[in-house]
This record gives structure tokens, C-alpha cells and sequence, in this order.
């Protein structure tokens, strides 16, 4: 699968968990849409042109596959940018995914990250196993470096390892991990997270080994 297809071919986007919800009027037009039918399409572009974020996610979907409709990633992009702007999770998790893993000059780490953190903090679950998955990638190949000359990039990212590290203490929407929720925690505060620091510094006064565990 060449990472065009696979920008968008992954179940976590597109239709977020689709596989469990109800049938829906929107959904039932999403698949006509998606089939080719024009008269969908065209419902499609209004509600998108009347400011409907999800039907601007789903065409952004739809050009991005050139799935019943020309293949034009522009397009794409200008739609899943619209919907992100409106607050749309689904929008800022497709477009995250697209910015971190897409086609390497349209590349953004921290602009992929960032949209990724919002939807996340709007409970996206694909955003949330997005973000998990890369995270763990990268504290399993080394600790996550402080930029240093990139201050939001570490602010970004230190906010979406506590996301993550309160998901997994919690045991919500992630697997509970006690364990592996310090060390977010900790990679977060490394990051200059002021609450994760906060955390590991009164998790410290109760637990002094708690890092060396």
C-alpha cells in the first residue's frame, strides 16, 4: 500500500469507528457519496459551502482517495482545513494523520501533532491511538529529546503525553497502565509540562523510587 492510499486507507479515519455507529442520514449520504453518486456528492458540496464541517471532512476523504470523485489532494486539503478550523475532531485527526505520515513535502510535525492534541482532547479515539502509537515509537527507540530551539513543539508534545499519561491512569478509552502512565508522565515534565511536573514531583515525595521501578 503506498502511503497515499494508506494516508487515508487506515480504519481509525475517514469515518471514525464507523463500524459501530447507527446507520445515520449523514452516514447513509457519506456511502452514496462514496460510491459515486453524484446527486450525494452534490448534497455533499452544499452542506459543505453552507458550513457543515462534517460533510467538508468527508469530501476531503473522498478527494483525498479520488473515490467518487477526481483524485485532487489540494482539494483534499482545503477541505480538511476548513472542517479542522470549525472544531471538527474527526477533520483535525484526518488532517494530523496526513501532516505526520503523508507525502513527505507536505510534511508538518508540529502542525500534525497539534491538530492531533485537539482532537484528542475532544475524545477522538482515532487521534488518541494515533498519538499513542507514535509517542511509544519514539520513547522505545530513545527518550523523547527537548527540541530546544523549537519551544512550541515541546510544549505540543508535552501536553499530549499527559493527555495520554491521565488516559492511562485512568484506564479511559487506553488500556490502564499505572506504570507506563509515569512514564509519560515523566517524559511529559522533561518536556516542560508545568502539571506533569507537578505530578512527578508530589509522586517523588510519596514514592521516591518511583522512576527507578
Amino acid at each position: 500500500m503506498i502511503i497515499v492510499a494508506a494516508a487515508f486507507a487506515s480504519p481509525r479515519l475517514g469515518g471514525e469507528e464507523r463500524e459501530k455507529a447507527a446507520p445515520s442520514p449523514m452516514r447513509l449520504l457519506e456511502d452514496r457519496a462514496a460510491s459515486g453518486d453524484r446527486t450525494a456528492i452534490a448534497i455533499l458540496r452544499d452542506s459543505a459551502a453552507a458550513g457543515n464541517a462534517a460533510a467538508m471532512n468527508w469530501l476531503g476523504f473522498l478527494y483525498w482517495q479520488g473515490q467518487g470523485t477526481p483524485l485532487r489532494q489540494d482539494s483534499a486539503i482545503f477541505f480538511l482545513r476548513s472542517a479542522s478550523a470549525l472544531g471538527n475532531p474527526r477533520a483535525m485527526a484526518n488532517l494530523g494523520h496526513l501532516l505526520l505520515y503523508g507525502p513527505a513535502e507536505m510534511r508538518d510535525t508540529l502542525s500534525a501533532l497539534s491538530l492531533l492534541g485537539r482532537a484528542a482532547q475532544a475524545r477522538s479515539i482515532a487521534a488518541i491511538r494515533e498519538l499513542s502509537d507514535f509517542y511509544t515509537a519514539q520513547i522505545k527507540a530513545r527518550p523523547i529529546p527537548v527540541s530546544g530551539n523549537q519551544p512550541h513543539l515541546d510544549s505540543v508534545s508535552g501536553a499530549n503525553l499527559r493527555l495520554l499519561a491521565d488516559l492511562r491512569a485512568r484506564g479511559e478509552i487506553l488500556p490502564y497502565n499505572h506504570r507506563l502512565s509515569i512514564e509519560l508522565y515523566h517524559h511529559s515534565a522533561m518536556l516542560g509540562d508545568t502539571t506533569s511536573q507537578r505530578i512527578i514531583r508530589e509522586l517523588l515525595e510519596i514514592f521516591p523510587d518511583a522512576l527507578s521501578r
